[in-house]
């Protein structure tokens, strides 16, 4: 077992026996134009991301030997995360909750379903006993792959993907509908991205991600590409479906944003003639990006090195705030899916400054909900934190969380 990963347990699990006793998750939160709120009263939230946390706790990673060492360590290390979310004062994991690779769903979900499901039931109510809400990312635009179907399946009421995620959902979704540890529901990681991206001829996932005898594509097909008109559809029909099993919970698209040459992407799919947005044009996109019947607008933000439209002449801070701006004037509650840095990266900047500074300006917007990026990820060394590295954001973060989450 690496023994960094090792320690960091011996540590964790010495900090969590004196933990203190967590508030109980009750109540739904509801959205009120732009802002959120629960049992009667406004709720603003930050949380992390904890991106393999049911994999690791289920011992279906596809890393996890190469990184934990066993299904034990995994599960232990799991644990340890949510125990010390919790210890740091945030509110809420956002995971991504798909079946994962092939060879992760052949390993637990298509062998034994049942017995996947009740995985979920007890990292559930591990995240409860700490009194930590819960964003799953459903990741309904990625299970066209354990079919061996193209992207564009996902539109087919006729594919294999389309029933499976249909299943999927439809299992997920009515288990946990009347639970308040579901914060939200989220239906794929950073999906417009893919908006009008030329896929034919591209390399695929490596045969590594299947399991034995599964037939790989290699290379793209057309229809692994997807328009922005495809991809507001699945918004629109994955949400609708959602909505029809569970009435209870708000659903987010888990989009990063919209790219800053959207326009002309989209206007020229498939024989591209390239220019950046105006400042304009982006704001309209990112608002137009997530259709109704979507209730809460997702956004991922890193930075300070993250360009946006080249012609703006704004910094990234400055973008997200107006950006917030233009949410709230939209009356849409906004999702900072993910807050992380990326020049200096965390392990460069112990102090967290750029990420310190937007809590801060997520704070004086109203902001409702923040979700930093990455929290006990040693698959990304570089953007990776905890409440030792990073003291100064872990208590920013808790600041945060008890003047407007109710934590103590």
């Amino acid at each position: 077992m690496n023994r960094p990963i090792l320690a960091t347990l011996i540590v964790a699990a010495a900090f969590s026996t004196h933990a203190t006793a967590a508030p109980p998750v009750e109540g739904f939160v509801s959205a009120d134009g732009p802002d959120l709120s629960l049992n009667g009263r406004a709720y603003r939230a930050v949380g992390v991301n904890i991106p393999h946390l049911h994999q690791i706790y289920m011992g279906t990673w596809f890393h996890l030997e190469q990184l934990y060492g066993t299904p034990e360590e995994a599960r232990a290390a799991a644990v340890a995360a949510v125990e010390d979310a919790s210890r740091g004062g945030f509110a809420f994991i956002r995971f991504f909750a798909g079946p994962g690779y092939p060879i992760e769903s052949a390993r637990l979900y298509e062998k034994d379903p049942d017995a996947y499901w009740r995985g979920m039931d007890d990292l559930f109510a591990l995240c409860r006993r700490h009194g930590l809400r819960i964003v799953p990312c459903l990741n309904v635009a990625s299970h066209h792959a354990r079919f061996g179907e193209p992207r564009r399946a996902i539109l087919d009421p006729s594919s294999k993907t389309w029933r499976g995620v249909r299943r999927y959902v439809e299992k997920f979704a009515g288990r946990y509908k009347d639970d308040p540890i579901i914060l939200m529901w989220e239906l794929e990681n950073e999906l417009m991205l893919a908006a009008d991206v030329v896929m034919e001829g591209t390399p695929m996932s490596p045969r590594a991600v299947y399991p034995e005898g599964a037939v790989v594509r290699e290379r793209g097909e057309r229809e692994d590409s997807l328009t922005w008109d495809m991809i507001q559809r699945i918004y629109r029909e994955q949400t609708a479906f959602l909505k029809a099993i569970d009435p209870n919970h708000l659903v987010t698209s888990g989009d990063a944003g919209v790219r800053p040459e959207a326009t002309s992407r989209r206007e020229t799919f498939p024989d591209f003639r390239f220019r950046d947005d105006t400042w304009r044009e982006h704001l309209a996109n990112q608002l137009a990006a997530q259709p109704e019947p979507l209730d809460v607008l997702s956004l991922h933000h890193y930075g300070p090195a993250d360009p946006g439209p080249k012609g703006s002449g704004l910094s990234s801070l400055d973008r997200a705030r107006l950006t917030a701006r233009a949410a709230r004037a939209a009356r849409l509650p906004l999702f900072i899916g993910e807050l992380g840095q990326d020049v200096p990266t965390f392990r460069s900047d112990p102090d967290a400054s750029w990420a310190r500074s937007y809590l801060d300006m997520a704070e004086e917007e109203r902001i409702p909900l923040v979700a930093l990026w990455v929290w006990r990820f040693p698959w990304q060394p570089e953007l990776t934190f905890d409440d030792r590295s990073h003291p100064k954001l872990v208590e920013r973060a808790r600041e945060f969380n008890r003047r407007h989450a109710g934590i103590e």
